[in-house]
């Protein structure tokens, strides 16, 4: 996972933002395309995205990582 991927989780556990815009506001990504790594990442289960009224609200689902090597 990228260092900006792993901010992006970060900063979703610590701020709990209430919109794409919000988290938007905070690391300087464009909405489109922090949209687009949402959803990749939610596919991957690490990231939940709620339609909540004509917001979507991310909300991080993995925050501690354990990486093996063989």
């Amino acid at each position: 996972m990228s260092d900006e991927n792993r901010r992006l989780l970060r900063l979703l556990r610590e701020l709990q933002p209430r919109s794409l815009t919000e988290l938007s506001e905070h690391c300087g990504r464009k909405v489109p395309s922090l949209s687009r790594t949402l959803r990749m990442m939610e596919g991957y289960g690490l990231v939940e995205l709620k339609r909540v009224g004509a917001s979507v609200v991310p909300s991080a689902m993995a925050t501690r990582f354990l990486i093996e090597l063989d």
